[in-house]
């Protein structure tokens, strides 16, 4: 984990990817026909709440940005 790492909220992490929490939701279930296996891992933080590290997050950004240039 970087320094500079900081763990974004399930809610952050869809504002970021502009989509919905149950979205995200599907993109994390391996039996959701939305399922992206290669989306960053969740963290589990407490019993009831998830979160993901940034540079996970943002490196899965720059991949899908990558992807868009070919």
């Amino acid at each position: 984990m970087a320094e500079q790492d900081r763990i974004l909220r399930k809610k952050e992490v869809a504002q970021i990817f502009s989509v919905a929490r149950s979205t995200l939701d599907d993109w994390l279930n391996p039996k959701s026909k939305r399922y992206k296996p290669d989306f960053p891992k969740r963290i589990e933080i407490g019993t009831n709440s998830i979160g993901f590290l940034s540079s996970e997050v943002n490196a899965y950004l720059a991949k899908i940005v990558q992807s868009r240039k070919i």
